[in-house]
């Protein structure tokens, strides 16, 4: 009896290690839901969204609110990876007929599409790694392997969205700077107050967005790591 009690504890301390496969997942999933969360961002709707947001901040050139979401959507648009780019911004125009962004505002958003390519890059890459290592632990290990991969990599998720999202709520001016000068040449993203960018995208707008980045993987995470678990037989 002792022996086969020994055995069932150390078949179910086996059953609770994360191999390789399992590891790879957990560290896969966060790039995967952080991706997900920035797709869902680059879409038209984060505009329209921010902008209808009481005390957003008002227009420092004189747009007009239409004239100020059409802009910036088109911002929006031209970083995706795919499309047009910045012959976007080239093109847009403001109600004078003047060039809506200078040379140095398309220069920064060609940098910004570069960086959104990367992020979408590991995405995929993240992706491909989570669902063959999934694969991988169901075939071998079955679903309760996948489900503790899961739930290991939604810990792994929050903890790492707890670090960042904490530092940016004490001082999201500091976390702001240094994730820009991280990412860009320092200086090459700063614009002036009156700058169609600034006017477009204030510093509210990066603040929310943020704030909508973490909440939306967050969820991710929870529904990963609440996922049901099956009982493990004797």
């Amino acid at each position: 009896m002792n022996g086969q009690g020994e055995d069932r504890e150390a078949g179910r301390s086996e059953r609770g290690r994360l191999g390789p496969a399992g590891i790879a997942a957990v560290i896969a999933l966060p790039l995967v839901l952080a991706g997900n969360s920035l797709i869902v961002l680059l879409l038209p709707w984060l505009a329209d969204f921010q902008y209808a947001l009481p005390g957003f901040p008002d227009d420092p050139i004189g747009l007009t609110p239409a004239e100020r979401i059409d802009l910036a959507r088109e911002g929006i648009r031209s970083i995706w990876p795919v499309g047009p780019g910045s012959e976007i911004l080239i093109e847009a125009r403001l109600p004078g007929g003047g060039a809506a962004f200078g040379p140095d505002e398309v220069v920064h958003m060609e940098d910004v599409r570069a960086v959104v390519q990367g992020a979408l890059v590991l995405w995929l890459i993240g992706l491909v790694v989570l669902v063959a290592s999934l694969v991988r632990l169901r075939t071998r290990e079955g679903d309760d392997a996948v489900g503790r991969a899961l739930r290991g990599g939604a810990v792994a998720t929050v903890v790492a969205l707890g670090v960042v999202g904490l530092f940016a709520l004490v001082s999201f001016d500091t976390f702001f700077r240094g994730f820009h000068d991280l990412l860009f040449e320092p200086g090459s993203w700063e614009f002036p107050a009156d700058s169609t960018l600034i006017a477009l995208y204030p510093s509210r707008f990066w603040a929310t967005a943020t704030g909508l980045l973490v909440g939306l993987t967050v969820i991710q995470a929870g529904l990963a790591r609440f996922l049901p678990k099956r009982p493990r037989p004797d």
